[in-house]
């Protein structure tokens, strides 16, 4: 009798951890394809930017108009932390499951109705007012969904492969950003001026509606993770109130996540957003040039940030993001240069030189900001974390490049921002320390502080 019970114990562990592992890739997938949907859905405003400056701000400038489109792209980026805040605590409080069904829902019915919102001719000044807001909406949907999926995906992953399930975040979110890219191309270069005008523009949003249930139902068919679905109950997340804790306790990690993301937002938007305009505009290649260059750039980087995470696997994020800042402030230089030669293999292999440090960061930021915070308060604290730090690199990065070069004429200078941040990096990661080792290794423990 005996026997038979040593016999069956190990044999229902096996069978046991079979089902966690099956259970855990269903989780990835469904929160990696929703922030796939997502980051289609928020990019796809800025490749129809031009088309938009006609449709909602007509103005005998063309310059004023696509201004004021871009400065409602920005408008997103300032309700980010709200977001972030909102679905934190839904996060925390509820469920990490409630909040990305939450978050994908707001994000596809926001784009939709872009999709179908009456232009400047139709309805006069409500139009733009409208795209402000439905932009806004957006933005706040976006400022919990990366954070938050993160944070999914830390709980269900099996410990010693946290960083390479967490990359297929950032991996598959390139993939967002060249299905929009490609389909805005693909109707720009398939219809006329006029039938682009009229009603083109609007084939990109609408696409988010199917993309958006296929989405939801994935997101619908998954569960909380076995670590908070068991603490729910607990005072802490019954009672407890995420972000003023967050505040009150947690500030300095805080703070290294704001460095931490800011770093990652400024290589991201120097590296794939700007440098488009970089080449078109600073390096005289064409509108053509340059995107095939970053799309291409771009697709490569979709595949080496796994590998980064299998590395980070091995060696730990922390190792990851030094490697990463490391690279930046070493291959930087070497990257711009290439681009600068006048040729398109020598443009493409420079920015393929710089997708190197780009792919260990994005692996590297998205694997270590959970680790920051407790089980009870993790997706606000990395949620709205990752949101200022969005804010401020994102926001700063290009425009700080493009007025620089115009201030000194060195086209060089995006690089020295990319070595700057990397410097930056180094004495932010420095400063990390681990924390001892927790009895069990479970969702409630934060490795760093």
């Amino acid at each position: 009798m005996n026997n038979n019970n040593a016999v069956a114990e190990p044999v229902r562990s096996a069978v046991d951890q079979t089902e966690q592992t099956r259970k855990a890739k269903k989780a990835t997938r469904a929160a990696v394809f929703g922030t796939f949907v997502e980051y289609y859905d928020f990019s796809v405003y800025g490749y129809v930017a031009a088309t938009l400056a006609l449709v909602f701000f007509p103005s005998d400038n063309a310059t004023t108009g696509l201004l004021n489109t871009f400065l409602v792209f920005g408008s997103a980026f300032l309700v980010r932390p709200l977001g972030a805040i909102a679905f934190g605590w839904l996060g925390d409080k509820v469920g990490r499951r409630f909040s990305l069904i939450a978050s994908i829902t707001l994000m596809g019915i926001a784009a939709t109705l872009i999709g179908l919102l009456p232009g400047y001719a139709q309805i006069g000044v409500w139009a733009p007012i409208l795209l402000v807001v439905l932009r806004m909406l957006q933005g706040f949907s976006a400022g919990g969904e990366i954070g938050g999926a993160a944070s999914y995906i830390r709980e269900w992953a099996p410990p010693k492969r946290r960083a390479l399930y967490i990359s297929f975040l950032p991996s598959i979110a390139q993939f967002g950003k060249g299905l929009a890219a490609a389909i805005a191309g693909l109707a720009a270069a398939t219809l006329t001026d006029p039938e682009m005008l009229a009603w083109g523009w609007r084939i990109p949003f609408l696409l988010a509606l199917p993309l958006g249930i296929i989405g939801l139902y994935m997101r619908l068919s998954i569960e909380d993770s076995p670590e908070f679905a068991s603490k729910k109950n607990h005072t802490e997340v019954k009672q407890g109130q995420p972000f003023a804790e967050l505040l009150r306790d947690y500030r300095k990690p805080l703070l290294k996540v704001i460095m931490i993301a800011m770093v990652q937002n400024i290589g991201t938007y120097i590296g794939t957003v700007f440098i488009a305009a970089y080449f078109s505009s600073i390096l005289g290649y064409s509108k053509g040039q340059a995107s095939t260059i970053v799309l291409v750039a771009v697709i490569l980087a979709a595949f080496l940030i796994p590998l980064a995470g299998q590395l980070g696997s091995y060696r730990g994020g922390k190792s990851i993001l030094r490697y990463a800042y490391v690279a930046y402030a070493v291959l930087s230089i070497p990257s711009f240069m290439l681009m600068q030669q006048g040729s398109v293999n020598l443009a493409m292999a420079g920015l393929a030189l710089g997708m190197i440090p780009y792919a260990l960061c994005q692996a590297g930021t998205y694997s270590v900001m959970p680790e920051f915070f407790p089980m009870h308060i993790r997706h606000t604290g990395v949620a709205f974390g990752h949101s200022v730090g969005a804010v401020i690199g994102g926001g700063s990065g290009p425009f700080l490049a493009t007025w620089l070069i115009g201030a000194t004429g060195n086209q060089s200078t995006p690089a020295f921002i990319l070595c700057a941040s990397g410097l930056l990096g180094l004495i932010v990661i420095s400063t990390v320390r681990r924390n001892p080792p927790a009895a069990t290794d479970d969702a409630n423990t934060h490795q760093f502080s």
